[in-house]
């Protein structure tokens, strides 16, 4: 298997303006959407966390506020997936962000687990903090990608 077959999110030219330059209007644009929502879920998170503290050191109603965003913010990263494939990125970004969902489909297995086994429930926040790794790391490779225009 050569090394090329491997590395298949670069493209076969090399130059990542030649790579642009042959896409449509509505990939480029698709490219631009993708990156604006990959940092709207990353802010999103930050103001899940915020939530998350409210509840803990402040108030403990505001747990409904944790759990109710967390309702709109899983929309995003269906979206963002959706978008990968329109916007023709590297199959790379597209399992990453595929890895998203993954990702808060476990944050949210781990948050209703009995309490019987709690400690699997002590993964919630663990993930949370894989998950904006994770998100930021896409957003670093979605800007090198629209700043090679």
């Amino acid at each position: 298997m050569s090394n090329l077959s491997l590395n298949s999110d670069k493209p076969k030219g090399g130059d990542p303006k030649a790579e642009i330059s042959n896409l449509s209007p509505l990939a480029i644009g698709m490219r631009l959407a993708y990156k604006a929502m990959v940092w709207l879920f990353a802010i999103g998170i930050m103001i899940q966390i915020f939530l998350a503290g409210l509840a803990l050191f402040w108030n403990s109603a505001q747990w409904a506020s944790h759990i109710g965003f967390s309702r709109v913010l899983i929309i995003l990263p269906v979206l963002i997936f959706a978008f990968s494939f329109i916007a023709k990125l590297p199959r790379s970004l597209c399992l990453h962000s595929a890895g998203l969902i993954a990702l808060v489909v476990l944050i949210a297995v781990c948050a209703k687990l009995p309490s019987g086994v709690g400690y699997l429930s002590a993964l919630h926040p663990v993930l949370a903090i894989m998950l904006f790794g994770q998100t930021m790391n896409i957003a670093r490779k979605a800007q090198a990608l629209t700043k090679a225009k």
